[in-house]
């Protein structure tokens, strides 16, 4: 039956996880930290390509030529008893600097973890692979009603891979 729209919507049981029920962890192997005392408010990460349209005079012809991949990576948390280095390693050093010699630009994996065993209950991480890692700003900020202090830290990243499971 349709609803006061003129809309047939069927609802159907889905397989979203939500922010509650999962748990950030960060590196992996002996490297591993298990989240919970990050206190990560937020976190974006975004992989862009752009991509220029070409026409070609006198036909229909459309082409796609494909630009240099850009990645973006931004974490907001509260200042706690993990310091951010325990994400991104000492500063000076790994990401925070892009001098080889100090081990910068660094990498990190970034997995995130339905905290009842995986996505929907299959066990299935979502792994987040950066490389390339450069932190380009850094920033803390609090106010006089919120009592909290809070941490910001935008990077740019140079290749992204997604494994699942």
């Amino acid at each position: 039956m349709a609803d006061i729209f003129g809309k047939n919507q069927t609802y159907r049981a889905t397989n979203i996880v939500t922010a509650d029920e999962m748990s950030l962890i960060v590196g992996t192997g002996a490297d591993q930290l298990a989240g919970g005392e990050f206190l990560v408010q937020n976190i974006s990460i975004q992989y862009n390509q752009p991509v220029n349209r070409l026409f070609e005079i006198g036909t229909a012809f459309v082409y796609f030529a494909p630009g240099r991949s850009i990645g973006s990576l931004q974490i907001g948390r509260i200042i706690g008893r993990k310091s951010l280095t325990a994400i991104l390693g000492p500063t000076g050093q790994g990401p925070w600097t892009t001098d080889l010699a100090r081990g910068g630009p660094g990498s990190r994996t970034l997995t995130f973890r339905n905290r009842g065993g995986g996505i929907a209950g299959g066990g299935l991480p979502i792994a987040y692979i950066l490389t390339g890692i450069v932190v380009e700003s850094y920033g803390v900020a609090t106010d006089a009603n919120g009592l909290l202090v809070q941490e910001n830290v935008a990077m740019q990243y140079a290749g992204l891979e997604i494994k699942n499971g």
